[in-house]
């Protein structure tokens, strides 16, 4: 079934949006911290996305823009307009609880910065508390529309995404995805295993 995104004319309004859940485990030996989210069509934006671990303390030494933050306790959303065929291109996010934004978009063998295609950006925000941290990324609908050279999104459109909980710093080591994925070795960037997503 595909994951329904609501239209939605405030922030608040996200939090009556679908749960999307980050739980399936692959590739690690250590801990499993829950995480889950939210995704909906802020009207006259762009998709809005929030996202929670819940960890304590999570390991956050990167600041800048496009740092590996997958190095970090990371989330991630990756997002694919392209259709489900041939060698599609996505945008993949990735935030650790500094704040810092790795944002990249091409194919799996072909990627840049996003910065290297446009000035325009997502925004991305983060919240730190006793036992969790959570992050809002914004994604103005001029950002999507511009790399893909299509219409802005509206009810019936459909796209893609999966979203991931990541640390790739042995010590803390873990992936885990919202739909699952088939590969022997660790690797999110594996675009035919992306979910369905539908405007509703």
């Amino acid at each position: 079934m595909a994951y329904r995104v609501y239209t939605i004319t405030d922030l608040e309004q996200l939090e009556e949006c679908a749960v999307f859940c980050i739980d399936h485990y692959q590739w690690t030996q250590g801990g499993k911290p829950k995480a889950y989210g939210r995704m909906g069509l802020l009207k006259d934006y762009g998709l809005i996305i929030s996202m929670t671990a819940i960890e304590a303390n999570p390991l956050r030494t990167f600041t800048k823009e496009n740092d590996p933050v997958y190095m970090d306790s990371a989330l991630e959303a990756f997002l694919s307009f392209s259709g489900a065929h041939g060698n599609q291109k996505y945008m993949n996010f990735e935030m650790n609880a500094n704040g810092a934004l790795l944002s990249a978009f091409g194919t799996v063998t072909e990627r840049k910065f996003i910065n290297e295609y446009t000035g325009l950006r997502a925004l991305c925000e983060t919240n730190i508390e006793k036992d969790r941290w959570t992050v809002l990324l914004k994604i103005p609908m001029e950002l999507t529309c511009s790399l893909y050279g299509r219409e802005p999104l509206q009810s019936g459109d459909s796209f893609t995404c999966n979203f991931y909980k990541i640390c790739e710093t042995p010590e803390y080591e873990h992936y885990a995805s919202f739909a699952p994925i088939i590969s022997e070795k660790p690797n999110f960037h594996l675009p035919e295993f992306f979910k369905e997503a539908v405007i509703v």
